[in-house]
This record gives C-alpha cells, structure tokens and sequence, in this order.
C-alpha cells in the first residue's frame, strides 16, 4: 500500500444536496479548482470559509478519503477537539501551502494537495491545543 497524499478540501456555506456539510462525509469539489483527485487512504484536511456559520475561517477535522467519483468525494469524518483557526494553520503551514491559502476568497469548494509536512504540523498544534483543553 502506497502512503497517503495530503488535501486540503475547502468548505463554503453548505447547501445540501450539492455541497454538504463538513461532518456528513461528503465532499463535492469545484471540477474547476480540483484537477486532480485524491485516491482512498489519503488525507483531506477540512476547512470552513467565513460562510460556513459553525466554523468560520477554521479546520474542523480531517478525513480519510473511502470512495470517490466524478462529483464527489466520500470520507470518514474525524473532528479535532476544538476547531483550529486559520491563523495557526497558517503558521503550521510550510511556505509553499501557506502561499495556496491566499486563493481561497476565488473559490469555496477548492481542493488543494498539501505537503505531508504541513499536515503533520496542523495534527501537532491539534495536540498542543487539545492539552489547553484538560
């Protein structure tokens, strides 16, 4: 089995049925600004732009890709114990990633492949945030 790639998958205001909300596991990205498609087993890290109401500007969770076709993406929903706000995604993030954040205003439902790096510095602030917690 091949390792996982890293996405991440941005959410606009959800309108359901043709763009759900982040927890039910459905993913409809733009064709437009997704030319490539992730495969299952890999990463989508889940972001809410200010028109998502319950988490704006924030990484809710992740989630593990288990099926896919040509409109949607389907995913196992895996929540954070408190949302991450963009500004430490962004300081999490390498140079490259943080660079593709400044497109999400032209698009709400972009997917973009991350550096594993990245997304492993994002799970390491969850874990620095989540012990504020307890």
């Amino acid at each position: 089995m091949s390792s996982p790639r890293y996405f991440f998958a941005i959410f606009g205001d959800p309108k359901p049925p043709s763009k759900d909300t982040v927890e039910s596991g459905i993913y409809h990205p733009d064709p437009k600004y997704a030319p490539f498609k992730p495969i299952p087993g890999d990463i989508l890290l889940l972001y809410s732009t200010n028109s998502y109401a319950e988490y704006p500007k924030s990484s809710p969770g992740f989630g593990v890709v288990r099926r896919l076709d040509d409109l949607i993406i389907e995913y196992d929903y895996n929540a954070f114990p408190k949302p991450i706000p963009i500004r430490d995604i962004r300081n999490a993030f390498r140079t490259d990633d943080e660079a593709k954040l400044g497109n999400i205003r032209y698009a709400s439902h972009w997917l973009f492949e991350l550096n594993k790096e990245s997304c492993c510095a994002v799970k390491d602030e969850v874990r620095r945030l989540a012990s504020k917690l307890f």
